[in-house]
């Protein structure tokens, strides 16, 4: 963390400002509820308050993958309901002040964060601290206490980290929010349940406790499913290597070969050895496609952020029917363009071509002599889309659920055109679909979302 003195000065203005407004509030909720204790019993919660949230920050326990949720919350919320209002934020508040410069955090951070609970707490002993008897309006307030506490101490949590930052504190707080709602409302639910049992039935009052093995166990399972899937990162990122580093090192000396072959058909006569160099040429041929495939398939899979860029899809379309005319003329293919809704989206433009350029391939090498591929843009209900159109032997149903993993092929090809394309299109927030059915032909149908960033 940097130093104080060069924090900017509304930073240094809230981390003053917050232990101060929390002074206040301590004072005012002091002067209302007094700073007697309604059973002496009570007074025990002092040290065994300061003990659990000791504990808690020497200890904190994951309870979501990029989450640490301090249990310490469950006792000062405690020291809010049950200890005398003048008394019980004063100690949630010491305590965490104590606990945060045993961990080493900078006194600063250390005064905020205690600041932030004093404020937290006060405000629910105010709203809810249990006295002698606790009915249906007490277990309302006490309910009510334990949501304002969890509230504020979010909101004034997120506060620092959204001037340190410059992100608007709008977005923190609902990101904040959406990844610690569920806890924090567990544990002001346990606090609130233990403080309420402890007045009606002291017996009970240990009972809620039970949901802290449980966040123990679920951390651990938590922790080991995040290195199985560190381990499951570095088993992918070495995949995506290695394909690269095959792609890159064997496309060289077959560029040597396919040039030999090339000069050798060229001095043959035919005969058998003009037949095996033509063979060969188009083995040659096949493994350079292939090769150029995994090489697309390890760009798609890289978490590199997308060169997006404004992509005219008939333009998109247009430049593939130029690139496959020679191989469609070859097949006896035609390949067609219809555009029934020009549409313009922010895309990788090299990715998205390589995505529909591969449905375009298969469905030229598999449609039959005089046969139209058509490329369709149009405009659906969720956005643009583009449509590849064969007349070719369609798919079997059998297929199709695991027609878009990788290296699923049926007599020719490599298995990996369809499986890059749903790649890419997934990485555009799209969907890629088929409609099929045996000696019906096929399409495919890209899917993009309206203005998707």
């Amino acid at each position: 963390m940097p130093a104080f003195a060069r924090l900017p000065a509304r930073l240094k203005a809230v981390i003053v400002g917050v232990p101060l407004a929390g002074i206040g509030l301590a004072a005012i909720a002091g002067a209302n509820g007094g700073f007697a204790a309604a059973q002496s019993w009570r007074w025990a919660l002092i040290p065994a308050c300061a003990a659990g949230i000791l504990l808690a920050e020497r200890y904190p326990v994951k309870i979501g993958l990029e989450q640490k949720v301090n249990l310490g919350a469950l006792p000062c919320l405690l020291a809010a309901l049950l200890l005398p209002p003048g008394v019980g934020p004063a100690t949630a508040a010491l305590s965490v002040l104590a606990s945060n410069r045993l961990v080493r955090r900078t006194w600063w951070e250390s005064a905020f964060n205690a600041g932030n609970v004093l404020v937290s707490s006060s405000l629910a002993a105010l709203v809810g601290a249990i006295g002698n008897d606790a009915g249906g309006w007490q277990d309302l307030r006490a309910t009510l206490a334990g949501v304002a506490y969890a509230v504020t101490n979010l909101l004034l949590g997120v506060w620092p980290a959204a001037l340190h930052t410059g992100r608007p504190y709008p977005s923190l707080v609902k990101h904040a929010v959406a990844a610690s709602w569920a806890a924090s409302l567990t544990l002001a639910a346990c606090a609130v349940s233990i403080a309420i049992l402890s007045i009606e039935a002291p017996v009970a009052a240990p009972l809620p406790l039970i949901v802290l093995p449980l966040i123990y166990r679920m951390n651990l399972a938590i922790l080991d499913q995040a290195r199985a899937n560190e381990q499951l990162a570095g088993v992918l990122t070495a995949q995506r290597r290695f394909l690269t580093d095959v792609s890159h090192q064997v496309a060289t000396p077959l560029a040597t070969i396919m040039t030999n072959l090339s000069i050798m058909r060229r001095a043959s006569r035919g005969g058998s050895a003009g037949q095996a160099i033509e063979d060969s040429v188009a083995e040659a041929e096949r493994m350079r496609r292939m090769l150029m495939r995994l090489r697309a398939l390890a760009h798609a899979d890289e978490d590199v952020p997308l060169r997006r860029e404004l992509v005219d899809l008939a333009e998109l379309t247009a430049d593939i029917v130029r690139a496959y005319a020679a191989q469609a003329g070859t097949s006896g293919v035609v390949l067609v363009t219809e555009v029934t809704a020009p549409a313009s989206i922010s895309a990788d433009k090299d990715l998205l071509r390589e995505a529909v350029a591969n449905l375009v391939d298969n469905a030229v090498r598999f449609s039959p002599r005089g046969a139209d591929v058509t490329l369709r843009v149009a405009h659906g209900s969720a956005g643009p889309s583009i449509d590849v159109i064969d007349a070719g032997p369609g798919i079997e149903e059998e297929r199709l659920p695991r027609l878009f993993e990788r290296f699923q092929r049926s007599d020719s090809g490599s298995g990996l055109g369809l499986a890059i394309a749903r790649r890419v299109v997934e990485r555009h927030g799209g969907t890629l679909r088929v409609q099929t059915a045996p000696g019906t032909g096929s399409t495919f149908t890209i899917e993009l979302p309206e203005n998707h960033n």
